[in-house]
């Protein structure tokens, strides 16, 4: 846990989550290197919370979950169950999300608004 004007560096494979423990406002710096993927990543998932197209965890449902997981299983991956058992299960949903729709990235429904009209 990290305070006010604190800094944490996280070892490359380790199983780690980051939230605000408080009830004050947080403002969260992150730095991932190399950095891959990540923002791509990063920017689908909020992107999809600022839509509310996330549970309460800021999940979306299993088969987007699966296309996005996919496409950045090099970048992120959770601790439990073990890898190859996620690449299995990846492998079997990702391509059902994809046939209802769902793509790797997300762009918020303003962002594809502003886009549009510029």
């Amino acid at each position: 846990m990290a305070g006010p004007g604190q800094r944490l560096t996280v070892p490359a494979g380790t199983a780690h989550k980051f939230w605000n423990a408080g009830d004050e406002e947080a403002h969260f710096v992150c730095e991932i290197r190399p950095a891959l993927q990540f923002e791509s990543l990063i920017e689908t998932m909020f992107g999809l919370a600022s839509d509310g197209k996330t549970n309460r965890k800021g999940m979306p449902n299993p088969l987007r979950l699966a296309v996005i997981a996919n496409a950045h299983f090099d970048t992120v991956r959770l601790p439990f169950p073990p890898a190859p058992m996620q690449r299995l299960a990846l492998a079997m949903g990702a391509p059902v999300g994809r046939l209802f729709g769902y793509g790797a990235t997300y762009v918020p429904a303003g962002a594809q608004l502003a886009t549009a009209t510029a």
